[in-house]
Parts: C-alpha cells; sequence; structure tokens
C-alpha cells in the first residue's frame, strides 16, 4: 500500500500530538483485536439463510425481517438508522467528483488500489479460498464497477436508494462468505490469518477505495480542492458504516485516514505467490477491454508507475518503457481538463457528470450482458 515518500513518513513516526493519538489508536495491539471482530448483525441473518447472489441476500432478509422479525428485522434496522454524524448534504460534493471522474477513478483501482490490496496475505487467501478472483476476473471486476457506480448514483447513499441496498447486499455477501469458511474450517487457515473479512479487512476495502485512489488521481494530474477532498471522506465514512465497519475503526477526517493507512500497511503488508497471481490475472483478464481498452503491457506500466517499484518487483509488474512517457503527457492532460471542469458554471459540471455516469452505465451492460437477473446487483443506478 505505501509508496516511498509513505515508507518515509512510517520511519519518521507521528510528528504532531494530534498524529500521535492516531497512531496510538491505530496500534498494531489495537489492530490485532479487530482481527477478531466481524459484523454480527449481517452474520447473525447469513447463518440462517442459504448463500445466494448478493441481490437474493438482501430480498430474503428483507422477505424475512417482515415474517419473521428476529435477527433480520435487527440488520434492517441497523441499516435504515442514520447516525447523528451523517449529513448527505455534506457528501454530495464528493459523490459528484467521482461521478465526474469515473473513468480515471476505474483505472486507478484496476491499477493502484485492487493490485495493492493483494500484497496483504490475509484478505487474499479469502479470494483464494473461495475462488472470488480465480474464475472469470473481468466479470467480478464489473460487478465492483456496478457497486461504485450504484453508490455515485443520483441518490447516493440515501436509505432505500439503489446506492443504499447495493452496500448493505455487499455487506450480506461478506457475512455469507465468512459463515460458508466457517462450513468448511478446512479451507481457510483461522488460526493463521483470524477472522475473515474481519473490521481490519473490512476497514483496509474503504482505504482502497478512498485514500489510495485519491492518491492514485493526484499521481495521474487530478487535483482535488481541499472541500472535495473533505467530501469523498465524508462519503465513504458514511458508507464504511453501511458496509458494517465499526466507528472505531471510522475516520474522522482523510488526515487521520491516512495515519491508519500507514499503520495498516505496517501490520498486514505481507505480498504472497497467490497475491502476486490475482494482481497478475486482474491485469491480463481487463486487457482490451472497455472502458480502458489498454493492452496488457500498458496496464502493467500504469500499474507500476502507480504503485511504484518495490511492489511492482515483488509481483512481476514490469513497465513497457513508452508508455511511462505517455502517462507524463496524460497527466498534463488531465491537469488541464480539470482546469477547464473548473471554469464551467454548475450547471454544465451537472450535466457532464450525468453524462459520464451514462457512459458508465452503458459500459457496465456491455460488460456484464443485457440481462440484469444474470447481474451481481441486479439494479443499474
Amino acid at each position: 500500500m505505501a509508496r516511498p515518500e509513505e515508507l518515509v513518513r512510517i520511519a519518521r513516526g507521528p510528528k504532531t500530538p494530534q498524529e500521535r493519538i492516531w497512531w496510538d489508536k491505530y496500534s498494531h495491539e489495537k489492530l490485532d483485536a479487530w482481527r477478531f471482530v466481524c459484523d454480527e448483525p449481517a452474520d447473525a441473518c447469513a447463518r440462517e439463510i442459504a448463500r445466494q447472489k448478493p441481490s437474493g441476500l438482501l430480498e430474503e432478509v428483507e422477505l424475512r425481517a417482515k415474517t419473521e422479525g428476529g435477527v433480520f428485522q435487527a440488520f434492517m434496522d441497523q441499516a435504515y438508522a442514520v447516525p447523528a454524524w451523517v449529513d448527505f448534504e455534506s457528501m454530495e460534493l464528493g459523490r459528484r467528483v467521482l461521478m465526474r471522474h469515473g473513468t480515471l477513478q476505474g483505472l486507478v483501482l484496476l491499477c493502484s488500489s485492487l493490485v495493492e490490496g493483494y500484497a496483504f496475505a490475509k484478505p487474499s487467501q479469502v479470494l483464494v479460498q473461495t475462488g472470488r478472483l480465480q474464475r472469470d476476473v473481468s466479470r467480478r471486476i464489473y460487478e465492483t464497477g456496478q457497486f461504485l457506480h450504484n453508490m455515485v448514483g443520483p441518490d447516493g447513499l440515501r436509505p432505500g436508494g439503489v446506492g443504499h441496498r447495493t452496500i448493505l447486499e455487499v455487506r450480506l455477501l461478506h457475512a455469507s462468505v465468512r459463515h460458508y469458511l466457517d462450513m468448511h474450517p478446512g479451507r481457510y487457515p483461522e488460526e493463521k490469518y483470524q477472522r475473515p473479512i474481519n473490521q481490519e479487512d473490512m476497514a483496509g476495502t474503504i482505504l482502497e477505495f478512498d485514500f489510495m485512489v485519491v492518491r492514485g488521481l493526484k499521481l495521474l494530474g487530478l487535483e482535488l480542492t481541499e472541500a472535495e477532498r473533505v467530501s469523498i471522506h465524508y462519503f465513504w465514512r458514511y458508507a464504511g458504516w453501511l458496509l458494517g465497519v465499526k466507528e472505531g475503526l471510522l475516520s474522522t477526517s482523510y488526515q487521520e485516514q491516512e495515519i491508519m493507512a500507514l499503520q495498516l500497511h505496517t501490520h498486514g503488508y505481507s505480498p504472497s505467490p497467490e497475491g502476486a497471481q490475482l494482481a497478475r490475472a486482474l491485469l491480463r483478464d481487463m486487457s482490451n477491454k472497455p472502458p480502458f481498452m489498454m493492452p496488457e503491457k500498458v496496464l502493467h506500466t500504469i500499474s507500476r508507475y502507480l504503485i511504484g517499484d518495490d511492489l511492482a518487483d515483488e509481483f512481476d509488474i514490469q513497465a513497457w518503457m513508452p508508455v511511462e512517457v505517455a502517462i507524463h503527457l496524460a497527466r498534463t492532460g488531465v491537469r488541464v481538463g480539470n482546469m477547464g471542469l473548473r471554469l464551467l458554471p454548475d450547471a454544465g459540471r451537472r450535466r457532464l457528470e450525468k453524462a459520464a455516469h451514462a457512459l458508465s452505465s452503458r459500459t457496465l451492460r456491455r460488460g456484464l450482458g443485457d440481462d440484469p437477473a444474470t447481474w451481481g446487483f441486479r439494479s443499474m443506478a
């Protein structure tokens, strides 16, 4: 997860009293404890229902909440109870920025966030044991794209909207995976890796979609304003809460989130042959596919640029030299284009955001097929 400049920060340690508080909040000892905590409201539901597609899980929980109550109603009550700290208007700017730059965000997720996530052996083991990213890799990536697309749709994360429902479907899917591994104890070495998809793992997932994406966007030339950065963090803080992350692991500012990212890196970073296999399969299977339509060697070069040489060497992700020059030219293009966007009136930016979201929808339909019943999530924002 950490780039060279972040490794310097890790070695330097906290510099201010506030940083020392955050450093202690996410100490290895405290992160160890979070590895044994999962998501009991969702897990209680998963123990009572058969494992199935994500959308089917939520529909069954909703039905049984009405007919049986119990753990199903408890889950629904918790999922629809908006915390007092949530202000949907304050996360609106972040939602619009993510919608506006959806394609660039997707490239960062593909070449940086997901690749770097595989450098953490423990969560990678869950993917290996369940086969989630060894079979039909590109389809799983399009499903991740649908998850993000739905979240930044017009309703955002408001209760009952498509984005809100999609997050709950993912949350229940995580619970069903935990239940599946519990029912097959020989498949996942819990004594070595602690609970599967635990609180530390889920907090790390939020970092992949927020901290690491913002870092990658900056590397590609997209400079965000302070207000945009704050709003994006706020958006993902609430998304993390909906996903089942405990408030003790939901940073209250992007500055705190950066310290958490550094501590998670030193606590869990351990590149493995399985992680390298997943990373290379990801880039191979998404080559020459929409929306990027880039050859595998180009994706490798962009990935190496974003993740840094150390991890790229571990994963055998090599650069193609001519593309390195193109990356720097692209950074200039992104920077100039973003400056032009800022000169547009708000109505113009909204039209562009709507067009970008429509393009994303068309791309996802191409990747997922024309039948919503076969999608990971049947709804499309």
